[in-house]
């Protein structure tokens, strides 16, 4: 009780207003310390450096991070009673991966509220949305708790916002899918360079990925990295591979 009506006395700047509306419509929760949800956003308070905010905002994310990915393990435990350890910390990496915590982000309406250098970006080219959900979330944590922040993750963000029956369907890495296959059929795999071009900053690579000796796909990225990605995953459609359903026993009966 105290501590609510101490809130009510925190100065708030007039044109962060806006926002901590916007915030308690995402969260579900009215804040003891806005300026915590602030900090999370990358906004300066009272006389504080941008230095000092950047690290303000980066140490909530280090810890929504934590809270998010323990969070979300809980909701997956009891959502899913039959899934075995794999299943459910392959769909806990889907959740939690930057792609998809950054099309969550858009979806709360986060990069609307992020400051104009972040949000100029195109999404799909930086993380800074996700990186802020999970600030969000750790911002909440620190001025509400577990339980707050437990309703805020389950019912606001999971519960609103994922499509769980798609998720189950979504490659993660085509790479490890590969991988994964070759090594339970007992089979050799091998990446080779075909081509590398470009200057120093704008390299280029053609690659090709080969099953037991046979070239299964090729693929271009401007990394190495990106280039075996995309071989993988002509790997994988000529193998018919990630296109099983999932498995009913896996699911809440």
């Amino acid at each position: 009780m105290l501590r609510t009506l101490l809130s009510y006395f925190k100065t708030v700047p007039a044109e962060s207003k806006e926002l901590l509306a916007a915030i308690r419509g995402m969260t579900g929760v009215r804040p003891y310390d806005p300026n915590i949800y602030l900090a999370a956003f990358r906004r300066k308070v009272d006389d504080q450096s941008q230095k000092n905010a950047n690290m303000r905002y980066e140490r909530l994310e280090y810890l929504g991070d934590a809270v998010l990915g323990v969070l979300m393990a809980e909701y997956l435990y009891d959502k899913y009673p039959n899934g075995d350890e794999g299943y459910l910390t392959s769909m806990r990496s889907k959740v939690v991966s930057r792609k998809a915590l950054n099309r969550i982000a858009v979806k709360m309406g986060i990069p609307d509220w992020m400051q104009h250098s972040a949000r100029g970006r195109r999404i799909g080219t930086t993380s800074v949305p996700g990186n802020t959900l999970e600030a969000l979330v750790g911002a909440v944590y620190v001025d509400r708790g577990w339980n707050d922040t437990k309703i805020f993750v389950h019912k606001h963000l999971l519960d609103a916002h994922v499509n769980f029956n798609r998720v189950e369907k979504e490659v993660i890495s085509y790479k490890s899918l590969l991988i994964e296959w070759v090594q339970r059929q007992k089979k050799t795999f091998e990446f080779v360079v075909l081509d590398e071009n470009g200057s120093q900053h704008r390299n280029r690579f053609t690659m090709s990925v080969s099953v037991d000796g046979e070239v299964q796909g090729e693929g271009s990225g401007q990394s190495k990295k990106a280039a075996e990605e995309a071989a993988s995953r002509a790997a994988c459609q000529a193998l018919n591979l990630g296109r099983r359903e999932p498995s009913r026993s896996r699911r809440r009966r």
